[in-house]
């Protein structure tokens, strides 16, 4: 048992091992990007806690550690960096969703990816888009993007109301979770579903983002609780952005709302409607709607902490062996 524990022990802290898994690592990168498996995130995982074990069992069988005080340090930064990484990738969340002007999240339209032991709280989520304001400029010809302020509010952990900003930069912090602006935006129309029998039921359809899809601005609306079915357009000649002066986004002043309901062609202005045999569907109006990112991700500040360590114990290596000791050339003189 000892025998085979040494053998073991010898080979698990080869460097031929560790040239192996880093060829294992790079497939597995590689393999990730083209991989949309719920468990594509072990194809980072396991060779970097593998990675780690091959540099633990190193750290615990090589003598030259044990003598080498800022050597270890740097190794045991880049074991910690490994450990930390490969662990975020299966606890950590990256995720959307869009959310119309002056309502609220909802998460049945929220996308996400997470991993495997993410203790997934979303739900708890609960925040009110107030309104959102997006800054052009003028530059060479065209317009750029400036700051993005969103007005939310929001309720904490404690369940108490809670009012904020949120930019690209500044985000919500909840439950954890980060909640960023983005510069996915566009048009949403409003719509009331009046059925002949039974209450009536608003709410709203997103159009392609814009100005990314300035030339398809088009969806198919599904009226809830029926088999209707109609393709819509958003038709408008208004130039929303400035080349010359700075603009802000905005819903345009003159637009027409394409209706298609099989072979007819209803062009719709708000509070026009359209008739059907069970109910009738009336354009409120044009609204805007707002994208978020959301990111959850704990092991952030633990790896700039291990690798902070890591350059820490190189620094002190590279220092210690290559810095000028004149006072040991004078021991050696003074002993001659």
């Amino acid at each position: 048992m000892t025998l085979f524990s040494n053998r073991l022990a010898i080979y698990s802290s080869s460097l031929k091992l560790t040239l192996v898994l880093f060829f294992i690592f790079g497939t597995g990168a590689v393999a990730w990007h083209f991989t949309e498996h719920a468990l594509k995130d072990w194809l980072i995982t396991v060779p970097l806690l593998l990675l780690a074990f091959n540099l633990m069992t190193a750290l615990l069988t090589n003598k030259v550690f044990r003598t080498h005080g800022w050597l270890l340090l740097f190794h045991v930064g880049l074991l910690l960096l490994l450990l930390v990484i490969g662990i975020s990738q299966v606890t950590k969340l990256i995720g959307s969703v869009e959310v119309t002007n002056g309502s609220v999240y909802d998460q049945s339209s929220a996308q996400w990816q997470q991993g495997l032991f993410h203790p997934n709280r979303l739900d708890k989520l609960q925040f009110k888009l107030e309104k959102f304001n997006i800054n052009y400029a003028p530059s060479h010809g065209e317009t750029v993007r400036l700051d993005t302020q969103a007005y939310l509010t929001w309720l904490d952990e404690e369940g108490g109301v809670k009012k904020g900003i949120v930019g690209d930069k500044v985000p919500l912090k909840v439950y954890g979770y980060k909640l960023y602006t983005t510069h996915n935006k566009g048009f949403a129309p409003m719509f009331r579903w009046q059925p002949k029998q039974g209450f009536s039921n608003e709410g709203s359809l997103h159009f392609p983002a814009w100005p990314e899809h300035e030339f398809n601005q088009s969806n198919d609306l599904q009226i809830p609780g029926t088999s209707y079915k109609v393709w819509l357009s958003l038709k408008f000649f208004d130039p929303i952005l400035s080349t010359m002066e700075p603009s802000v986004f905005r819903t345009p002043n003159d637009f027409v709302l394409v209706v298609r309901v099989g072979e007819q062609r209803h062009e719709l202005q708000p509070g026009d409607f359209i008739e059907f045999e069970t109910g009738r569907l009336e354009f409120l109006g044009l609204n805007t709607w707002m994208g978020f990112q959301i990111f959850y991700d704990w092991s952030l500040p633990w790896m700039l902490g291990a690798a902070l360590l890591a350059l820490f114990g190189m620094a002190g290596h590279f220092w210690k062996k290559f810095a000028p000791t004149p006072w040991e050339e004078t021991l050696k003189e003074d002993k001659k």
